[in-house]
């Protein structure tokens, strides 16, 4: 079962969340430990943003991921709504992890 998640970020400023997740089925931690991680955002033609586990994605602890996309990665993603979601893989299983709306601010502001 995936989680529906809603994000709000700048286009002007670093990007960076953690991610944890219990089973549904019996309420434990998911370790995250050796499984492959893929994390999306698009529009509709094409992906605009993408992470995985050691190009942008790190594992923080067992069961917290932490997605990161600095200012630069950001500026590329015009103000507006996208898709966003996330699969893991663990022991030849891939599962959702997530689905959502990623909505992009203008900053305006820019360093």
């Amino acid at each position: 079962m995936a989680y529906l998640a809603n994000f709000e970020a700048s286009n002007r400023a670093d990007w960076i969340i953690q991610i944890s997740a219990t089973d549904a089925e019996t309420g434990e931690d998911i370790d995250f430990t050796g499984a492959d991680v893929a994390l999306a955002i698009r529009d509709e033609n094409c992906q605009r943003l993408g992470a995985t586990v050691g190009d942008g994605i790190t594992l923080l602890e067992p069961t917290v991921l932490q997605a990161s996309f600095g200012k630069d990665a950001m500026s590329g993603m015009c103000a507006g709504s996208y898709s966003i979601g996330a699969v893991y893989e663990v022991n030849g299983e891939t599962t959702q992890l997530f689905v959502g709306t990623f909505s992009v601010y203008d900053g305006v502001a820019k360093l």
